[in-house]
């Protein structure tokens, strides 16, 4: 049977903060689950990064690495996996975090409305977390 890929794109208007890790350990798991995601700097398939998103958390740090680095018109469109379990399911709540804030800043630009962190949360929840990405 072949394994099955699950791709989450990242919302561009977050940028990403990628740091080179100094050793980088080999995958406890199989790649399961690909963050794809915009970058100015060129990466080598196999180098091990920090990853942060300062704008959404900027105390949550998660260990990845490169799977492909490929040009695009405005710099590096990158592929990066997760090497265990926890750095999964950070990652998934990081760009849930994310998706949630593109939400609420949608909602106030075309319906004007101005909800907190928590009600966006809701309506996201409510709306779109059965079609969220997850690992198989």
């Amino acid at each position: 049977m072949g394994s099955s890929k699950v791709f989450i794109r990242h919302p561009d208007e977050f940028p990403i903060e990628l740091d080179i890790k100094e050793s980088n350990s080999l995958s406890a798991i199989p790649p399961s689950l690909e963050l794809v995601c915009h970058s100015d700097k060129a990466f080598h398939s196999g180098d091990g990064i920090t990853l942060k998103i300062p704008s959404i958390a900027a105390q949550l740090e998660v260990n990845g690495t490169i799977q492909s680095c490929s040009n695009a018109s405005d710099g590096y469109e990158l592929g990066i996996t997760f090497g265990d379990n926890c750095a999964l399911m950070r990652i998934r709540m990081l760009e849930q975090l994310c998706y949630i804030q593109r939400y609420r800043n949608h909602v106030l630009t075309v319906e004007g409305r101005d909800i907190s962190d928590q009600d966006a949360a809701l309506e996201w929840i409510n709306k779109y977390a059965h079609l969220f990405p997850s690992s198989p």
